[in-house]
């Protein structure tokens, strides 16, 4: 016999299936890259993963064929418009091991893989534009994970991971490599103020002049007493001189490693208080204004807004979930992905959408489905989209946009990259998850 709970989630979707049909878009235009998807496939959101070149796009994700888990690559070509098989750049210690990529002014493609408290593996594609065939790996680093990674405008590749530690705080490494040299340790960017696990989630965005970076985080800290300070904080930081010194929005110099009393501070909560925040991938206007998407989930609901700077260190907060489809409204935003600005100028958000469950979990949790928003008065409104109808067994989630992480050339709107699937049960599950690329605007 059914349960009534149950009976009544699959009699909720069951009809919002049939009144929703009208107000969802289909998603045709997608492009099924994979049936090997790993329960982390097109995470996490620091990580760029899409590279459009010369007529090309290349789309990097991590797969869990029998073997185990495996970085893999396919390119778009737009005049044929045909994609390549995969291609299999190398393997990863877990599902935390996904890949990040970027590419520079000579068309050589770069990408970073593996690690999970490992060195990272460093890869560079033999030709210009071609990801068929790449040099041997790298390894560089110490206990590193979730890398962002740019290329700068003389050739130089910024990285930033967390730097795990035994008995010390934990931090955001910054490394780099200039063109014909190795992998170098630079400074510690950011860094808990507690002893215990951490986690930064700290993106990278280029702004216009491709001289002024960009870092915004969201910072989760484990105190040994909450009370000490907040659990998880939203955080900004900016360097006007490609990572070398960084300020606060407002131009103050910051002291590194900054923290999160001395750091912009967009927004924040403590999980005693029933808040939990996440924070997606940054993105930058054509004006050079950056633009950080944040959400705030209680044991009720999660709202998603979008912040920028609006001077003296102060920032607006835009409700994303106000701009949900009819049929929608009632769903919770949660930010898993991110924004990004594409040629046109205009900005376009990708998140999930989903009902918070009575346990609280969100994270894979069944009901979460993909939302796009899309904005044509550069952030002050947007139009939000669905891509099918709901699901009550499997999540469609952990979108990744496609940004300017270096000489990439971006269409007039970014198209991203999804997983189709359930999360698993450990770091090593190896499951059939769909990986989807969906098209922006040419």
């Amino acid at each position: 016999m059914t349960p009534p709970k149950l009976l009544n989630r699959l009699t909720l979707f069951v009809l919002l299936g049939l009144i929703l049909q009208l107000t969802t878009l289909a998603a045709d235009d997608r492009f099924l890259l994979s049936s090997e998807g790993s329960g982390r496939a097109t995470a996490y959101l620091e990580s760029p993963k899409i590279i459009t070149y010369q007529g090309k796009t290349h789309v990097a994700w991590l797969d869990t064929p029998e073997e185990g888990f495996r970085i893999r690559i396919r390119t778009l070509d737009h005049k044929s418009d045909t994609w390549t098989k995969a291609v299999t750049i190398g393997e990863a210690d877990d599902n935390h091991g996904g890949p990040a990529l970027t590419i520079d002014a000579e068309g050589y493609l770069h990408i970073l893989y593996y690690s999970h408290h490992h060195p990272f593996r460093y890869r560079k594609s033999v030709r210009p534009n071609d990801a068929s065939e790449w040099t041997p790996y790298e390894e560089f680093g110490i206990n590193l994970t979730y890398p962002a990674l740019v290329c700068a405008a003389d050739g130089t590749l910024i990285m930033t991971a967390r730097r795990s530690y035994d008995n010390e705080p934990w931090e955001l490494e910054m490394w780099t490599k200039k063109p014909g040299n190795t992998w170098a340790r630079r400074q510690a960017l950011l860094k808990s103020r507690h002893g215990n696990y951490c986690q930064f989630a700290g993106s990278l965005a280029w702004g216009p002049d491709h001289k002024t970076l960009h870092l915004g985080t969201r910072i989760y800290e484990m105190p040994d007493d909450e009370s000490i300070a907040p659990t998880t904080i939203v955080g900004y930081l900016s360097s006007p001189d490609g990572g070398t010194t960084w300020t606060r929005s407002d131009g103050r110099a910051v002291k590194l490693p900054a923290t999160a009393d001395n750091m912009d501070v967009v927004a924040s909560g403590r999980i005693k208080e029933g808040r939990v925040l996440n924070a997606g991938s940054i993105g930058v206007d054509p004006q050079g204004k950056p633009f950080l998407p944040y959400s705030i989930r209680t044991q009720d609901t999660s709202q998603t807004y979008l912040a920028s700077p609006v001077g003296a260190g102060k920032w607006r907060h835009l409700l994303m979930n106000q701009f949900l489809p009819e049929g929608f409204r009632e769903w919770d935003v949660f930010m898993h992905g991110g924004v990004a600005f594409g040629s046109s100028g205009q900005p376009t958000v990708a998140a999930t959408m989903m009902h918070i469950s009575v346990d609280g979990i969100d994270w894979g949790e069944v009901t979460t489905e993909l939302i796009r928003f899309r904005s044509n008065d550069g952030g002050e409104t947007f139009t939000g989209e669905t891509f099918d109808k709901p699901s009550a067994t499997e999540p469609r989630w952990m979108p990744n946009l496609e940004r300017p992480a270096g000489f990439n050339e971006m269409p007039a709107e970014p198209s991203l990259l999804y997983t189709d699937g359930v999360r698993g049960d450990g770091l090593g599950d190896t499951l059939s998850n769909r990986v989807y690329w969906l098209p922006g605007k040419n």
